[in-house]
């Protein structure tokens, strides 16, 4: 039987202490908020087996070097989540497309290559009661369009309430 299993994108701390100026906005809301691990998530599985995955991924980040993103927008990836949005361009792009040669048809209809839906994303907050409009707000006047760096892949199995890292791989 297969797990669900997500492939992500690690960002450095420099770009991590970027994100974290623009979530420090959660304390004029007095919202409690832990250190960001930013991260963009490439690949969402369904049902696939660990050990082929695991096995593809390994050998999809032999030669792999860290590269640079554009967090160029700040939006609402859904009514209740506040993301910064790199653009879909570069190295990005051209290793989503690379890594979904094979076993895209295991991945959820948000990140599968085939349904042209994947926007990648660094999710920055969620929440289902706060006032996300004035939240955003606050956001925007500390965002500006930054350069950030991705550094390492990891994989991880999913579970009901966490999930187990069963691959890390640092960027060359």
């Amino acid at each position: 039987m297969g797990k669900e299993v997500c492939a992500i994108w690690v960002l450095d701390e420099k770009t991590n202490q970027k994100l974290d100026e623009i979530r420090k906005a959660l304390e004029v809301f007095d919202i409690e908020y832990n250190p960001i691990y930013g991260h963009i998530t490439f690949a969402s599985f369904i049902d696939v087996d660990v050990d082929k995955i695991l096995r593809y991924t390994k050998k999809f980040s032999e030669g792999k070097k860290s590269f640079d993103i554009n967090c160029s927008a700040l939006g609402f990836l859904t009514t209740n989540c506040i993301a910064c949005i790199p653009s879909t361009s570069g190295k990005l792009l051209e290793y989503y497309e690379e890594y979904h040669q094979e076993f895209d048809s295991y991945c959820n209809m948000w990140t599968r290559a085939d349904s042209g839906l994947w926007l990648p994303h660094i999710s920055l907050f969620y929440s289902e009661t706060e006032d996300l409009g004035t939240v955003i707000g606050e956001m925007s006047k500390r965002f500006i369009q930054f350069s950030g760096k991705i550094v390492r892949l990891e994989l991880s199995v999913v579970n009901e309430s966490s999930f187990d890292i069963v691959y890390s791989h640092d960027l060359d």
